[in-house]
């Protein structure tokens, strides 16, 4: 027979099924077929003894999760994950966006790369000691020259990037990456630049792709 759930199987008492036959048979939980959680108006097949429903098939998906195992919608968008660390824009920079000049980059990743960029040149003076002094087999500071060896490197490997950051950061404000060329202007240049470092991303989608910062956040509150 064929019937609808009334009412869910709870702890208070058994749950209803109005059958086809117009009359009302309980049930439980334990008699549904895998032992789903019905809700009411589920759609259901079942043999009839006496008042009681068993052999109970859901003839439409319309179970219920437990509390804890809520359904979710699958066309729901997730909320803005949180920004990347610092140190993952870093070296996310000096890798993947090695040599990337297109697309956006939020003032974080930007100010996030110099920070560990001039973190990493502190740290690479200690093993440029130590070559200086096996170099020279001294520490006398008035018989050597310090040899920045790997400070050097670090820092040539580190200027294409730090210009592609830089290019993508003026992106983000929906300027042209030829604005860093401002940066050769004597005396005012580098300022001009970091000026334009400072600013906050603009929200709106340009020609560059969509905000890094606002994208996310954009779209739940166009879905909400």
């Amino acid at each position: 027979m064929r019937g609808e759930v009334l009412k869910p199987d709870d702890t208070e008492s058994s749950g209803l099924i109005l059958g086809d036959d117009g009359k009302r048979y309980n049930f439980t939980t334990a008699r549904v077929h895998k032992s789903a959680m019905l809700a009411a108006g589920t759609p259901v097949d079942f043999i009839a003894l006496g008042d009681e429903a068993r052999d109970i098939y859901v003839l439409v998906a319309r179970v219920v999760a437990p509390p804890d195992k809520a359904l979710v919608r699958p066309d729901a968008p997730s909320a803005p994950a949180g920004r990347d660390s610092l140190f993952k824009y870093f070296l996310r920079a000096i890798s993947k966006n090695y040599f990337n000049f297109n697309g956006r980059a939020r003032r974080a990743e930007y100010w996030g790369f110099v920070l560990f960029q001039l973190i990493t040149l502190l740290l690479l003076l200690i093993p440029d000691s130590i070559v200086t002094a096996l170099a020279y087999g001294t520490t006398d500071p008035e018989r050597i020259e310090f040899i920045p060896l790997f400070t050097a490197l670090f820092y040539l490997y580190s200027i294409i990037p730090g210009i592609a950051i830089a290019v993508r950061r003026l992106h983000d404000r929906d300027l042209s990456g030829w604005l860093y060329l401002v940066i050769i202007t004597p005396y005012i240049g580098g300022l001009i630049l970091f000026v334009f470092m400072c600013l906050d991303s603009r929200r709106e989608t340009n020609k560059h792709g969509p905000s890094p910062k606002y994208a996310a956040q954009a779209q739940v509150d166009t879905f909400t």
